[in-house]
C-alpha cells in the first residue's frame, strides 16, 4: 500500500500548529498585568487625576497590577470609569506585553451655577459637581435652578461657540420673569438678552452696535444694552 506522505505531513503540521497556539494561549493567560497607563484626551487632566483613575481600576477588591490578564473584565473597568462624575468617556484596553491602558475624556463645563449647592453645566447640557482638584474659568450663573438647566443651555452653547462673546461674558443672571442678562469682562454695561429666543438675530444686532460704538468711542457711556426688541438695540446711557 502506498503511503501518502503529503497528508501525513499536513496532519503533523496542523498538530504542531495547534500545540503552539495552545501553549501560547496558556502562557499568555498566565501572564500578569505589569503596569497601568492613564492617558487623558488632549492632555487635560484638570478635574480627575491619574491617581484617582488608578483607584477606580480595581477588580476582585484589589488593584489590577499583578493580577492575571485572563481574569480581567475590561468592560467592567471601563464602566467604572464612565460612571465617574467628572469623566465623559473612557476606553480601557490591554496590550500584548501586559500593560492596561485607559484613555479618559473629561467633561467640559460651560458655566458654574451659584446656588446653595453650586454645580457646573457641561457641554452636553448636563449638571456636574464641582471638583476639589480644579476650578474652571467659566461664566458664573445666578438665578437658575437645576430644573432650568435645559432653558439656559442653548444660550451657554451659543456663547461657547462664538469666539468674541466667549471671551467677553463672565456672568449670566436670570430674573423672576425669565429674562436673562449678561455681565461682561471689561465693559461696565450689562447686556439684556431677555428670553432665550432669536439668539442669532439678537447677537448679530449687538455686534453691529458694538462695532459702531467702538468707532464712535462711546462704549463707556452706556449702563445697559437691551436686545429684547426685534430688529433694534436699545442703549441706556449714564
Amino acid at each position: 500500500m502506498k503511503i501518502n506522505w503529503f497528508y501525513i505531513r499536513m496532519l503533523v503540521l496542523v498538530a504542531v500548529t495547534l500545540g503552539l497556539v495552545a501553549f501560547t494561549h496558556k502562557r499568555n493567560a498566565n501572564r500578569k498585568v505589569k503596569e497601568v497607563k492613564v492617558n487623558f484626551e488632549a492632555g487635560a487632566n484638570l478635574f480627575v487625576t491619574a491617581e484617582s483613575v488608578d483607584k477606580l481600576l480595581i477588580q476582585n477588591g484589589k488593584p489590577i497590577e499583578g493580577q492575571n490578564k485572563e481574569i480581567l473584565d475590561l468592560k467592567d473597568l471601563e464602566d467604572k470609569l464612565d460612571a465617574h462624575a467628572m469623566i465623559a468617556d473612557a476606553d480601557v484596553y490591554m496590550t500584548l506585553d501586559g500593560v492596561v491602558g485607559a484613555t479618559v475624556k473629561q467633561r467640559k463645563p460651560l458655566a458654574r451655577v451659584q446656588t446653595k449647592t453650586p454645580f457646573y453645566i457641561d457641554e452636553e447640557g448636563k449638571t456636574m459637581p464641582l471638583s476639589t482638584n480644579y476650578s474652571a474659568r467659566v461664566p458664573l450663573v445666578t438665578g437658575v435652578s437645576k430644573e432650568q438647566v435645559n432653558e439656559i443651555y442653548p444660550l451657554l452653547k451659543y456663547l461657547q461657540e462664538d469666539h468674541v462673546l466667549a471671551t467677553q461674558v463672565v456672568g449670566i443672571s436670570r430674573d423672576k420673569t425669565g429674562d436673562y442678562s449678561l455681565t461682561l469682562r471689561v465693559l461696565n454695561y450689562k447686556v439684556i438678552v431677555g428670553k432665550i429666543e432669536r439668539l442669532s438675530s439678537k447677537f448679530s444686532n449687538y455686534k453691529a452696535f458694538y462695532q459702531k460704538a467702538i468707532k464712535d468711542n462711546s462704549l463707556e457711556v452706556y449702563t445697559s444694552i437691551d436686545l429684547r426688541f426685534k430688529g433694534q438695540v436699545v442703549g441706556t446711557k449714564k
